[in-house]
């Protein structure tokens, strides 16, 4: 376990912060890429975010393994200049600006190829390079509202329920991942590089393709289920004696399961369309059954009757779960300042590759020298001169004379 090398000959700038660019560029390092993020003299703000360990916070530290960090102002002549230079032997740039952002910076796609025609760019937006939505400011929560996906969270005609997954943020990231590939693939052929462009609207809209579907079909758009699933009779949480478990398709197994075999031969359940038609009585029932005796004595049933069933864990249960400990799914690495610290593994695996340890997140500028002297062969003053005007211009903000 840990990371994978199949991407050791590519080279990431990621000019990304929060969460839906940097959770993508943290695949490209755990598949292998060399993952060079350059921050702001005050660094990615999602270090701010809390709880913390040390100065990071659990945004921060959750989505920026395998990187190196360095501090470039790219407001700043040379900090531009050294991030071009950095263009020059790099493959591909990721970001996650609003429209508009990278111009300002000569970061945009038409800048980018002329310094290195063979360059992909990548930019994650909250809604498109283009139309109505273009310059307004997006996290995770806007494009789940826009997009429908917090209608379908809550109890059956109650209040939408916030969906905790951050969905829209790693669904934009993770496809921002998909189309770079793709054009790592094309230049492979075209020798030339492309722009790629991915929104969180449309990314989670892709997510909900089912239930877009659905609605394309009946004209009803479909709404909060609460936590059974809104179309398949039996499937979703039930409470037990002690707690809840998640059911799959189960019929009709699952009525002998529970002592009710009656229920198969009941006109009410007797067809799929009556089960659906009545889908409340029929979970009652069931859930009345569940209610006799605790989970655990359920799940082993089930198992051996093979339905699909599982328990609802807690975070605190999940990562001691007989399946998560199996897999490695959950992993340590060695912070410079903070010690051990845990992280969830890439779920991609592939034959054949090698894997090494993961890398920590990184501090704020860890790598700043390695990366100007060891990529760039800057010089020692050619390194200093640009801290130097970083930390100038930083001084003249502070006394309100604005950026370059």
């Amino acid at each position: 376990m840990g990371r994978i090398g199949i991407l050791t000959d590519f080279r990431v700038i990621d000019l990304s912060h929060a969460v839906a660019g940097p959770s993508g560029s943290q695949l490209l390092g755990d598949l292998g890429a060399e993952v060079i993020k350059i921050e702001p003299p005050t660094g990615d703000f999602s270090r701010g975010s809390t709880p913390r360990l040390g100065d990071d916070g659990f945004f921060y530290l959750a989505v920026n393994r395998n990187k190196k960090s360095i501090v470039l102002d790219l407001y700043s002549r040379s900090g531009r200049g050294a991030f071009h230079d950095l263009v020059k032997v790099s493959d591909v740039v990721l970001d996650n600006f609003r429209p508009g952002v990278l111009q300002r910076l000569q970061g945009d796609y038409d800048s980018l190829k002329a310094i290195n025609p063979r360059i992909i760019s990548c930019s994650v937006t909250g809604f498109g390079p283009s139309g109505p939505y273009r310059d307004h400011p997006a996290f995770d929560d806007i494009p789940m509202g826009i997009s429908g996906a917090y209608s379908l969270c809550g109890e059956p005609g109650g209040h939408p329920i916030r969906m905790p997954l951050h969905a829209a943020d790693l669904a934009a990231g993770f496809f921002a991942v998909t189309g770079i590939l793709a054009a790592l693939l094309k230049r492979e052929r075209t020798g030339l590089g492309c722009n790629v462009a991915v929104s969180m609207l449309d990314a989670i809209m892709y997510y909900m393709a089912s239930d877009f579907q659905s609605y394309f079909i009946s004209g009803e758009p479909p709404r909060a289920s609460g936590s059974r699933h809104p179309r398949a009779p039996m499937v979703g949480v039930f409470e037990t004696r002690n707690g809840y478990l998640v059911l799959g398709p189960s019929w009709p197994r699952i009525a002998k399961v529970i002592g009710k075999e009656w229920m198969i031969t009941d006109p009410r359940f007797s067809t799929v369309e009556k089960r659906f038609e009545n889908k409340k009585g029929l979970e009652d029932l069931i859930e009345d059954g569940l209610r006799e005796a605790d989970t655990g004595h359920w799940l082993e049933i089930m198992r051996r009757e093979d339905i699909a069933a599982g328990p609802v864990n807690s975070l605190d249960q999940t990562v001691k779960d007989p399946q998560v400990v199996h897999n490695q799914t959950i992993v340590s690495m060695k912070h410079p300042s903070l010690g051990e610290i845990r992280g969830i593994e890439c779920p991609i695996k592939i034959s054949g590759e090698e894997t090494s340890g993961h890398m920590p997140p990184p501090t704020l500028g860890q790598h700043t020298e390695e990366v100007l002297r060891g990529v760039l062969g800057y010089t020692t003053e050619q390194i200093a001169a640009v801290r130097r005007e970083q930390e100038e211009m930083w001084k003249s903000r502070s006394r309100g004379e604005g950026r370059l």
